[in-house]
């Protein structure tokens, strides 16, 4: 009777956990970066646990890192698509879908992730934004610290050090930065940046300090110089119809962790992570950090003051406020990057 009874209880056990496991509704995120990245790991990975504790069972959001399901261009794709439910992508390998929030990308307009995430989040919770995200569930945006330049073997300090080096493109603006300052532009994706620089493909990339060690370049940089000479929007985006389709217990934990709940959270370990960086980095033999001047960052300024003016024209020219995104923007900026 015992024996029957202990039976009976283990059986019990065993059919709840199959229970509980077949009603956790699976989510995939998608990220092109490695896993043990930073923002795989840090804050992707980080997300998905508080998710996971808050719906307590009832969802299980699994990271697939690597590009496992597509590449980095097509990560707003696989989830339109439903090949991944949630997904975080670079805004700007996105041709033409969110010209606004590539007003972050804009010359020295941004210092730190906090600035620039704010701002993102705060466009697109007054509705600046709302055209160019329709059709998906903006989870969160955010943006790097501003974009320092890397440099595999020759110094980059004044603009005129730019002539004739090939150099990784990482979105339209910047491209357009890179070729107004005489250099020449080739496409690498993010995690191809060590081996392109390795294989003297480019001669430097522009990146924020978090980069360096997410995509190994400590062995194939070693210049490094600070202007804060663009940035890169990011998007942590979902299927819209499968938010819909999930339980209000569900929809109720991502929302928690959404908009600026996310960007606060997320930027601030961005920018720790990038002071870390920065600092290992200045500490590290065979490396050298140059902090690009007050009179050279003013002749950077009136080099590249254009791009702001033709952002603004190609705006108008798609029927687009961009003034008004960018007077928002830049009045948040300011009363952070200060």
């Amino acid at each position: 009777m015992i024996k029957k009874k202990l039976i009976g209880f283990l059986l019990g056990v065993f059919s709840l956990g199959l229970v509980s496991s077949a009603s956790a509704t699976e989510l995939k995120l998608a990220t092109f970066e490695p896993p043990k990245a930073f923002i795989a790991s840090q804050i992707l990975g980080a997300w998905a646990e508080r998710v996971n504790k808050c719906a307590n069972g009832k969802v299980n959001v699994k990271m697939y890192a690597g590009g496992v399901l597509g590449s980095p261009p097509k990560q707003y794709d696989i989830v339109t698509k439903g090949v991944a439910d949630i997904s975080w992508t670079v805004l700007g390998y996105i041709g033409g879908q969110f010209p606004l929030s590539s007003v972050i990308e804009l010359p020295f307009l941004t210092k730190t992730s906090r600035a620039g995430t704010t701002a993102l989040n705060t466009l697109f919770a007054e509705g600046y934004l709302d055209k160019e995200m329709s059709g998906i569930k903006v989870i969160g945006l955010h943006s790097n610290p501003g974009y320092q330049i890397h440099m595999k073997s020759t110094k980059v300090v004044k603009p005129a050090d730019f002539k004739g080096k090939k150099m990784r493109v990482p979105s339209k603006i910047a491209g357009t930065i890179l070729k107004t300052l005489g250099a020449t532009g080739v496409k690498v994706p993010a995690p191809g940046t060590s081996e392109a620089l390795n294989k003297g493909v480019i001669d430097g990339t522009p990146f924020p300090y978090t980069a360096v060690g997410s995509f190994r370049l400590f062995d194939v940089t070693k210049y490094h110089t600070e202007v804060n000479i663009t940035n890169a929007t990011f998007g942590l985006i979902m299927n819209q119809d499968k938010y819909n389709g999930l339980s209000s217990q569900a929809k109720s934990c991502i929302d928690k962790y959404s908009g600026h709940a996310f960007g606060d959270w997320a930027s601030r370990l961005i920018d720790n992570q990038n002071a870390k960086m920065k600092n290992e980095i200045s500490k590290t033999a065979g490396h050298e950090i140059i902090i690009a001047s007050d009179s050279v960052i003013a002749e950077y300024k009136k080099i590249l003051a254009p791009i702001e003016t033709d952002w603004l024209a190609e705006m108008k020219g798609k029927g687009l406020d961009g003034d008004a995104v960018l007077k928002r923007a830049r009045q948040i900026i300011t009363s952070i990057d200060r």
